[in-house]
C-alpha cells in the first residue's frame, strides 16, 4: 500500500511555486537597478565599478597620471610676472590631482563646467570608447592652476625636464653660457624614437631664487631670461647651500604646477651647472626604464652622518643616512616631483641640509626604487680636488653619462671630445686618432706599394711593346738570322 505524501509549507506548488516566483521577481528587480545605475555613473566611475574597488588611497605615492576633465568655459583673464593667467589672491594652496578631480564636482564645476549635451567631451555607448580620457585644454582654468603656474608653450612631445638650481653669481653666469653652449644645446635638439610619445624631446630650465637680489642683478637676470628663455624665477627663495633644500622643494612645487604642460612628461633629471651630460644616453635611459615610483643615479647607503662642515646635518637623529642619490645628477619620475610638491605644501615635509640625504630621508619606507647606475660620476679628480678641466683617465669611461666638478672650460673640452670622437674621455679620443693616423700612413704605404708595383707592370708592359714593334720593322732576311750570300748559294 502506497502511503500519502506530506506536503510542506515551504515547498512550491510544481517546478514554478509562489516560492520560486518571488525568488526569481525579486532576482529580475535587482537586476534592473543595477543596469539603471550603471547606466547614470559617469565614465570614470563606471570603469572604477567594474574593477571592483578602487584603492588608491593605499599607495604611499599615487597615480599623478590621471587626467582629470578639464572645463571648457574660458577662465577670467589676470595678468603674473610669469606672463600667464594670475591665480586668486587667496589662491595660497596647492594644486593637488585629487584637489583638481574634486574641483569638477563642486561650485568650480558649476561654472567653468562643459554642458550635458555631449558636445564637449561625447560618450559612445561603448564603454571602452567612452572611458577615454579626456584630452586637457591648456591653459587650465585659473582655479586648478597652482601658485607656480609660469604658463609655458604645451609641448606633448617632451618626456624628460631637466631641472638646474643656479644663481645670480657671476661665476654661475659662465657656467650657465658653458652649459647652453655643449651639452645644453644638443639636448635642445635632441629628438629619439619614443613609445610614450610620437617622438621624444626634452626641456632643460634654470631656478634662481630671487629673494635678496639686488636691482643690477635682477636686471641682469631678466634680461637673460629674455634672451634665452631657460630661466624660471623662484619667489621668495633666498640663495645659499643651507637653504638648498627649500629651494628643491620649490622646484618640485614648480614641476607639479607646471606638468600640465607637458602631458607626456615622464622623468625629471635635477643636475648642477658644474656637470657635463652625456644627453643621448639620459634620455635612452629615461625612455628605458618605468616612469612610476622610480630613481635613477649613483646610491650611496648607509652613508655616514657628518657632525661637522659644509655637509653636517645636527637635527638628523641617526648616524647613518637611508638610501638616497648623489645631488650631482639623478633621475625621478614625475610623481615623486608631485608627491613631494603635495606634501611639502601641506606641511608634511621639513626642509634640512644636505638636500639629496634630505630626499632619502622624505621617501625613506615607501615602495620608491633606488635603481643604482655607475655611469653617473659624481667623483673629484684626484690632481684637482676643487674644479676638474681636463679629467683624470682613471675616472673616465666611454660611456658614463654624467661627470661633476668640472671648471666652464672643463665642460667645454669634455664637450669637444664627444663631437670629436663620441666619448668625453681625451684619452679615448688620442688613442681614435693615433689609430686614425695609423690607419692613413698604412693606407698611403699600401697605395705607394701599389702605385710602384703599377709602375712596374707598367714598364715591363711598354718593354714587350717596343720588342714586337722592333720585329715588325725587321727585313725578311733579318726575321731569320739569315744573310744574302747564303741565299745565293743555295741558289747556285
Amino acid at each position: 500500500m502506497k502511503l500519502p505524501t506530506t506536503r510542506h509549507a515551504h515547498q512550491g506548488e510544481g517546478r514554478w511555486g509562489p516560492s520560486r516566483t518571488v525568488f526569481w521577481l525579486v532576482m529580475a528587480m535587482a537586476v534592473f537597478i543595477l543596469v539603471s545605475l550603471h547606466g547614470k555613473l559617469s565614465p570614470s566611475q563606471r570603469r572604477t565599478t567594474s574593477v571592483g574597488h578602487h584603492n588608491a588611497s593605499a599607495d604611499v605615492l599615487p597615480d599623478f597620471n590621471t587626467l582629470v576633465k578639464v572645463p571648457a568655459k574660458e577662465p577670467v583673464r589676470g595678468t603674473s610676472s610669469a606672463g600667464g593667467d594670475a591665480p586668486p589672491a587667496d589662491n595660497t594652496a596647492a594644486s593637488s590631482p585629487v584637489d583638481d578631480a574634486k574641483s569638477t564636482n563642486g561650485k568650480d564645476a558649476a561654472a567653468d563646467g562643459p554642458s550635458d549635451n555631449g558636445k564637449d567631451y561625447p560618450e559612445d555607448e561603448n564603454d571602452d570608447t567612452a572611458s577615454a580620457s579626456p584630452v586637457p585644454r591648456y591653459p587650465p582654468p585659473v582655479s586648478q592652476r597652482g601658485p607656480l603656474f609660469a604658463n609655458l608653450p604645451y609641448d606633448p612631445l617632451v618626456t624628460l625636464l631637466v631641472a638646474i638650481p643656479t644663481s645670480a653669481d657671476a661665476s654661475e653666469a659662465r657656467y650657465r653660457s658653458a652649459v647652453r653652449a655643449t651639452w645644453g644645446a644638443r639636448l635642445r635638439s635632441l629628438r629619439v624614437p619614443s613609445l610614450h610619445a610620437p617622438a621624444a624631446t626634452a626641456k632643460l630650465f634654470f631656478f634662481i631664487g630671487t629673494k635678496g637680489l639686488t636691482a643690477p642683478q635682477q636686471a641682469a637676470l631678466n634680461k637673460e631670461a629674455a634672451e634665452y628663455g631657460d630661466l624660471q624665477f623662484l619667489q621668495n627663495v633666498e640663495e645659499s647651500y643651507e637653504g638648498l633644500s627649500r629651494k628643491m622643494m620649490a622646484v618640485h612645487e614648480w614641476v607639479h604646477d607646471n606638468r600640465v604642460a607637458f602631458p607626456t612628461l615622464r622623468f625629471v633629471f635635477k643636475t648642477d651647472t658644474d656637470v657635463w651630460v652625456q644627453v643621448n644616453a639620459l634620455l635612452y635611459m629615461a625612455e628605458t626604464h618605468a616612469a612610476e615610483q622610480t630613481m635613477l643615479g649613483f646610491k650611496y647607503v648607509r652613508n655616514v652622518r657628518m657632525m661637522k662642515g659644509k655637509w653636517a646635518n645636527p637635527e638628523y637623529s641617526s648616524p647613518v643616512y637611508p638610501q638616497y642619490m648623489a645631488g650631482a645628477g639623478y633621475l625621478l619620475s614625475v610623481d615623486i616631483a608631485s608627491w613631494i610638491a603635495t606634501n611639502a605644501r601641506a606641511g608634511w615635509l621639513k626642509p634640512l641640509p644636505n638636500e639629496d640625504a634630505l630626499l632619502g630621508i622624505w621617501l625613506a619606507g615607501s615602495p620608491v626604487k633606488f635603481i643604482h647606475s655607475p655611469k653617473f660620476k659624481p667623483l673629484l679628480d684626484p690632481r684637482h680636488p676643487a674644479r676638474i678641466t681636463d679629467l683624470h683617465p682613471a675616472v673616465c669611461q666611454d660611456d658614463d653619462i654624467l661627470f661633476h666638478h668640472l671648471t666652464p672650460e672643463g665642460i667645454r673640452n669634455l664637450d669637444k671630445n664627444y663631437d670629436e670622437c663620441e666619448s668625453p674621455c681625451a684619452e679615448t679620443c688620442k688613442q681614435l686618432a693615433k689609430e686614425r693616423a695609423e690607419a692613413e700612413a698604412e693606407k698611403a704605404r699600401l697605395v705607394t706599394e701599389a702605385e710602384k708595383e703599377k709602375a712596374r707592370k707598367v714598364a715591363e708592359a711598354q718593354g714587350r711593346i717596343r720588342a714586337r714593334d722592333g720585329a715588325q720593322r725587321a727585313l725578311p732576311w733579318q726575321r731569320n738570322g739569315s744573310h744574302c750570300w747564303e741565299e745565293d748559294e743555295d741558289t747556285s
